[in-house]
């Protein structure tokens, strides 16, 4: 393999309007997880009594309808799309496409596993290239192989762990794993507001192994995020994102169907918790399986109504912002972590016990605009941000360049 085959996409290849869409996923990711701070680590007690609470209600609604799930369900179609476009723009260019693509995810996971042992509970970055492992054994299948395995991957696998996991565990084993669980989310607050880095490392590296992979929902995680790649993988083969305009009329049908039944189908649960209502028991089942269909079909609408957005040049050029941060993704993804950390914990301004609904969504707004800024005025001068610049290098097995001159300037837009 010759290094000029192996090369990384340049700027004029990108497709500009999957770095808005990759933008906006990564507000909601940062949204989301400042969100479930509440869920992870602080006493119901502790919010409950924030004065804010009256307006906590609504937006905790707001949080669970618009953004919990679909962030991340976003994300991973977009990273089973990346794989697709990587795979297939090596092998055009003579180049060992499954190497570097091995390479690159090896690399992510051992980046994913120091993130989430050493900084932040909730990262992703490991399953991802974990999953991404996987999702390379599906390279050659057909299309309608990859969507026939994804999409049951994607809608019934957390329905399935909780429905095994309510056939295998007696009422009172239940009972004293959530008993188990809120202990520990105590610890949780304890040690997230104190000093002891290596008393957070532990506690870290506990929540792994007890909140998640020693669960049957840790198995559920996991297929439910290769589902999603082979989702996004096959959407790639379609062609719809590598020449937009010539869909356009059909990404409008798809935005307004995929909206409407999304936004209908997400708002049920959250309505019926945010009205203090009980189904009856015998639609409970039906409801416990809309989740994940609706999250999928909310991804997907934001997806296609930002790419109807992204038609009109003055739009396009108001959710720029957008783009640059999703450019930046990994760089960003990891600079949000510190967010957590030193804003929300005691290693900082110790903010956690002041993180309702309100405040995290005023504070995911704070940062992410603080990203855009930072983001435009990076890639003004560079042409990768510095986390993504580290592994393309990496990838390669060689530096990349990184600083743009006059014919980048000329030839790659800030958001492309």
């Amino acid at each position: 393999m010759n290094h000029s085959s192996a090369m990384p996409v340049s700027g004029a290849e990108r497709i500009g309007e999957l770095d808005i869409i990759r933008g906006f996923a990564l507000f909601g990711v940062l949204w989301a997880n400042l969100f479930s701070h509440a869920e992870l680590a602080v006493p119901d007690a502790v919010i409950l009594a924030l004065p804010t609470e009256p307006v906590d209600h609504v937006i905790r609604f707001l949080g669970y309808w618009l953004i919990a799930g679909k962030a991340q369900a976003l994300f991973s179609l977009l990273f089973g799309f990346g794989f697709a476009i990587l795979t297939e723009r090596a092998q055009q260019r003579g180049a060992d496409g499954t190497r570097l693509y091995a390479r690159r995810v090896g690399l992510l996971f051992a980046l994913g596993i120091a993130h989430f042992f050493l900084l932040w509970m909730g990262d992703i970055l490991h399953a991802y290239a974990a999953m991404g492992f996987l999702l390379l054994l599906t390279r050659r299948w057909p299309s309608w192989l990859l969507l026939a395995v994804g999409l049951p991957l994607c809608l019934f696998t957390f329905v399935g762990a909780r429905e095994l996991e309510r056939l295998l565990l007696s009422p009172e084993a239940r009972e004293a794993v959530g008993a188990a669980g809120e202990a520990l989310k105590a610890q949780r607050y304890e040690i997230f507001l104190g000093h002891d880095y290596l008393a957070y490392v532990r506690i870290l590296i506990r929540s792994a192994w007890d909140d998640l992979y020693a669960q049957m929902i840790g198995v559920a995680f996991l297929g439910n995020i290769l589902g999603r790649f082979m989702v996004g993988s096959w959407i790639h083969r379609q062609g719809w994102m590598q020449d937009t305009a010539s869909h356009a009329a059909g990404f409008r049908r798809a935005a307004l169907i995929l909206l409407t039944l999304g936004l209908t189908m997400a708002i049920i649960n959250p309505g019926l918790r945010f009205l203090d209502l009980k189904a009856p028991e015998m639609i409970r089942p039906i409801l416990r399986m809309i989740g994940q269909p609706a999250q999928l079909m909310l991804a997907l609408g934001y997806a296609a109504g930002l790419v109807v957005l992204c038609q009109t040049p003055a739009i396009r050029r108001l959710l720029s912002g957008l783009g640059a941060v999703g450019q930046m993704a990994l760089t960003n993804y990891l600079m949000q972590s510190l967010v957590y950390v030193f804003v929300l914990y005691g290693f900082g301004l110790g903010w956690l016990k002041y993180a309702g609904p309100t405040f995290c969504l005023v504070l995911a707004l704070v940062a992410f605009a603080l990203q855009i800024v930072f983001s435009r005025w990076w890639l003004a001068q560079f042409r990768f941000g510095p986390a993504e610049w580290l592994w393309r290098s990496a990838t390669y097995g060689r530096w990349q360049p990184w600083r743009r001159g006059r014919m980048d300037q000329e030839t790659v837009p800030a958001v492309a």
